[in-house]
């Protein structure tokens, strides 16, 4: 239930944050979807360790010694389902920003690089370098406008409002911001685009991110199933029920703003 929640939270904290006045939503999202999948990886781990044993549960010792690395436990989570030949309907995504996603969430993980870095910067702005936020923009965000804006219609329609905004309202209203990049934004269209691109943010960070927890929802729940059904692992029976509903097609991870799904 814990893991179900923290990356549902997660996601959907990743469809609201932006430069304005949700910036903590990023912190809540890094801080939701790099536990709940650190757990749900371990969770395969001790699914799998039982699998091997004859039905025996490890110590804690036996996921405690993979810390928080994420890029070490997929890989695992990657071995566990070819040890076991797993039907999966979802394999682990590989494309450019799922991969950012998930070597984000891994420097966030890291208490030096990601949870406690803007401890450094305290009193010292320029020692900022491992600040999260900032990295998550110049590395997810930017790859998903690769993808999806520049050079595309889209481009030239949030480029176009915002000239009309500035020429509306550019007399009458002034902005003062800080992007997540740190840069002073007072100028009224570039505030309006810089909008416009943080709506395609959302979407598509949060739909990327959803397609790595549907593919170890994918993995615990074929486990799990074969733990319980096909081995008489009682511990496990019907645990895989409450991952399940990350296993859906891409129509609803792309349009879904809320998440877990009831």
């Amino acid at each position: 239930m814990l893991v179900r929640h923290l990356i549902g939270a997660g996601a959907t904290a990743l469809g609201q944050a932006n430069y304005a006045n949700k910036k903590g939503e990023y912190y809540r999202a890094f801080f939701e979807l790099s536990v709940g999948m650190e757990r749900l990886a371990k969770l395969i781990l001790v699914v799998d360790y039982a699998l091997s044993n004859n039905g025996a549960l490890p110590d804690e010792s036996y996921v405690r010694h993979y810390g928080h690395l994420l890029g070490k436990l997929f890989s695992e989570v990657e071995r566990v389902s070819s040890d076991h030949d797993l039907s999966l309907d979802y394999q682990r995504p590989t494309d450019a920003v799922a991969s950012a996603i998930i070597e984000n969430l891994d420097a966030f993980a890291d208490a030096k690089r990601g949870r406690y870095a803007n401890f450094n910067a305290i009193g010292d702005p320029k020692n900022g370098q491992h600040e999260p936020i900032g990295k998550w923009w110049a590395e997810v965000a930017e790859a998903i406008l690769k993808q999806r804006y520049y050079g595309q219609k889209v481009q030239q329609t949030v480029e176009g409002n915002a000239r009309i905004v500035s020429a509306i309202y550019g007399g009458h209203a002034a902005v003062l911001h800080t992007t997540e990049t740190r840069d002073v934004v007072d100028d009224l269209e570039l505030s309006s685009r810089r909008t416009g691109q943080t709506k395609l943010v959302q979407k598509w960070s949060r739909y990327h991110a959803l397609t790595v927890a549907r593919w170890l929802a994918d993995v615990f729940c074929e486990l799990t199933w074969d733990a319980a059904q096909k081995h008489g692992m009682d511990a496990f029976y019907g645990s895989w029920e409450f991952l399940y509903t990350y296993r859906v097609e891409d129509d609803l991870l792309k349009s879904r703003k809320i998440w877990p799904l009831n």
